[in-house]
């Protein structure tokens, strides 16, 4: 039987245990007591299975790990061939190849990027042409404001539903 079916059983005999006359029936009382059993080892076989789902996370996440490095190191393997290829385009003063399948060509442009040191930069230059700024909601102080009772427009406190496992 299936959790939802097993809870759907449950509620229909607390509604008989509502009406007086069979308050007290212990045909009610015991089926109460099965169905509670029943439940109980649903929510257990439930937990189980997130368990052994949970147990599949951490390799899924190595293998994450693994392929991005294999990425990471094939990119800077292709980096490492354009950048050699740049050089000896450059040292040979030929600007274009064109070798069948693919045409390469090689050209130098002035001022055309910026390097920049980060932290230096952002120290003394907070003109706003030369930043961006992310603004987003700080809903610590939000739900804090809220629970004062301060009226924000756009929030509302709303309630949550936590389900915890030990």
């Amino acid at each position: 039987m299936k959790l939802y079916e097993i809870s759907q059983q449950y509620q229909n005999i607390a509604e008989l245990l509502n009406d007086p006359e069979l308050a007290e029936n212990q045909d009610v009382l015991s089926a109460l007591d099965n169905i509670e059993d029943d439940f109980n080892n649903k929510v257990q076989q439930t937990v189980f299975i997130m368990k052994n789902i949970e147990s599949e996370i951490d390799p899924i996440d190595a293998e994450i790990k693994r392929l991005q490095a294999m990425k990471k190191a094939r990119q800077n393997n292709i980096d490492r061939i354009k950048t050699r290829l740049k050089e000896n385009l450059k040292a040979t003063g030929i600007h274009k190849v064109n070798c069948g399948l693919f045409n390469v060509s090689y050209r130098e442009t002035e001022q055309n990027a910026v390097e920049l040191d980060e932290d230096l930069f952002l120290a003394n230059n907070l003109n706003e042409e030369f930043i961006t700024v992310k603004i987003s909601p700080n809903k610590t102080e939000i739900k804090n404001a809220l629970k004062q009772g301060v009226e924000i427009i756009g929030a509302k406190l709303v309630d949550s539903q936590v389900l915890t496992i030990r």
